[in-house]
């Protein structure tokens, strides 16, 4: 039987009463406690978890971690720092199952996604059986359920390990945010392998600066200890990791000739995918991809490389990168029978929009078209570096909404439009919908039609309020009319 006193004594807690008390749970949401949790009150950005001791309480809860003495009768250990203990205390409670787990944390500004589809599709090709967590959603076993988060609060993380271990999971990949790396979200797993993919402008809104933002990411590869690191060795912010981070370390580029351990030395790219020759520390492999661009031979690289670290051999693990079609809202085609090349695409980054029009401009034969906004009460100081990117890369911008949430659509645009003042052409038009039927009726046979920002979501976000709105869908509503 686990006590509240056996759980927090391997953490150096010792509580202030009640110690016997039986627990099997640990929760952060007092709405989601169930008999016999521990409640850990965490002091949030809008609310203080302390609020909610009662409603813990009246739900079942055996006891309370917290970071000041509270009224309750509930036995309560007090900490300096409640989440930071979080993740710890749930792996204790839950037999501390990414122990027991291969765990693949990947991490960086842009990529992470596809990376993380093409390590999972990398293991399936050697025959290993993962769990994915990550932004488009959480699949665990053969369930599938909504990401609420890229990376889980600590609690619900560990809960979502211990079920991939009970469905026959032998590993698990994992998006891991700067947000949770800065919020000990991850505190309490334990990484085989963590992969860099790059560093670049985003989140400045909640970091403050590019430093703060870069410390949030060294976290997984100092402070964590993986077993292994893989690194983008093209990335500034890699090199250095490749010296700080506390484990064997093994390096990509996609420059032929660079000093690094996976490097192609012949590549290729069309509007069919990408080819490279691949020379590794165990001889040559030769990687296929459908996925478009130089941007996702890095991808494949980085799971090759997170592939063998897990023990892959590398034709297998090639041969389950070549597995994967597409990842949705990443490059994601819409079907046109008229000849032109229309995608959906998450790029919502000054680095991320010039990267996939980079991509696209060797294919495409006609003119190249991009809808694009930024969302609102995001970092703003990157608005007119998107626009600096869509200038440099498209024939045509046409600047629209992308969740202004509570500021102005007009406002927003105001604040990307400096940065397109270079472009060859620009049109403006807040109405999301409008924005894309206007670029299907910019574009014919030849040309490219890139709707950037949104890729797999599903909404647009107007003040408070959260409505059904997909660039995938509305573009085929336009193609159709």
């Amino acid at each position: 039987m686990l006590t509240f006193e056996s759980i927090l004594a391997p953490l150096g807690v010792t509580p202030l009463r009640g110690g016997q008390v039986e627990v099997r749970g640990v929760q952060h949401d007092s709405r989601a406690v169930r008999p016999r949790d521990v409640f850990v009150a965490l002091a949030g950005a809008r609310a203080d978890g302390a609020r909610f001791v009662e409603d813990a309480a009246a739900r079942g809860a055996a006891a309370i971690v917290a970071g000041r003495e509270l009224e309750t009768s509930l036995p309560i250990a007090v900490v300096p720092d409640p989440r930071a203990l979080l993740g710890r205390l749930a792996a204790g409670v839950y037999g501390d199952p990414t122990a027991r787990l291969a765990v693949a944390g990947i991490t960086g500004t842009n990529g992470k996604t596809t990376t993380s589809y093409l390590v999972d599709a990398a293991l399936a090709g050697a025959g290993k059986s993962a769990s994915v967590i990550g932004t488009i959603g959480y699949r665990i076993g053969p369930d599938r359920r909504d990401a609420a988060h890229t990376t889980p609060e600590a609690d619900d993380l560990q809960r979502l390990a211990r079920e991939a271990l009970e469905t026959g999971s032998t590993h698990l990949v994992m998006e891991v945010s700067s947000h949770a790396l800065a919020q000990r979200r991850v505190h309490g797993c334990r990484f085989a392998v963590a992969v860099f993919t790059n560093l670049t402008q985003d989140h400045l809104d909640y970091h403050g600066t590019m430093e703060h933002y870069a410390a949030a990411k060294r976290v997984l590869f100092t402070d964590l200890e993986p077993g292994a690191a893989v690194v983008n060795a093209d990335d500034p912010f890699g090199v250095s990791l490749v010296r700080e981070a506390r484990c064997p370390v093994s390096t990509y580029s996609t420059k032929p000739g660079a000093l690094a351990d996976l490097v192609p030395t012949e590549a290729s790219f069309s509007a069919d995918g990408l080819r490279a020759l691949v020379s590794t520390p165990g001889g040559a492999v030769e990687i296929r991809s459908p996925l478009l661009g130089r941007h996702n031979l890095e991808n494949a690289l980085a799971a090759l490389g997170a592939a063998l670290a897990l023990g892959c051999d590398a034709a297998s693990a090639a041969r389950g990168i070549a597995s994967v079609r597409n990842v949705p809202g990443r490059l994601e085609r819409v079907a046109d029978p008229s000849g032109r090349l229309v995608l959906v695409d998450y790029a919502h980054t000054p680095d991320a929009l010039a990267r996939a029009l980079a991509a696209l401009r060797p294919i495409v034969k006609g003119r190249l078209v991009c809808v694009f906004g930024c969302g609102g009460d995001r970092d703003r100081e990157k608005r007119p570096l998107m626009g600096a990117a869509v200038a440099r890369g498209a024939d045509l911008a046409i600047v629209t909404s992308d969740n202004p949430r509570t500021e102005h659509p007009a406002a927003i645009i105001a604040e990307i439009l400096p940065g397109l003042a270079g472009a060859r052409e620009t049109l403006v038009e807040q109405d999301r919908r409008a924005a894309i039927a206007l670029g299907v009726k910019a574009t014919g046979a030849g040309d490219c039609l890139l709707i950037a920002g949104k890729g797999h979501e599903d909404y647009q976000i107007l003040g408070e309020t959260k409505m059904h709105f997909s660039d995938h869908e509305e573009a085929a509503k336009a193609l159709d009319g």
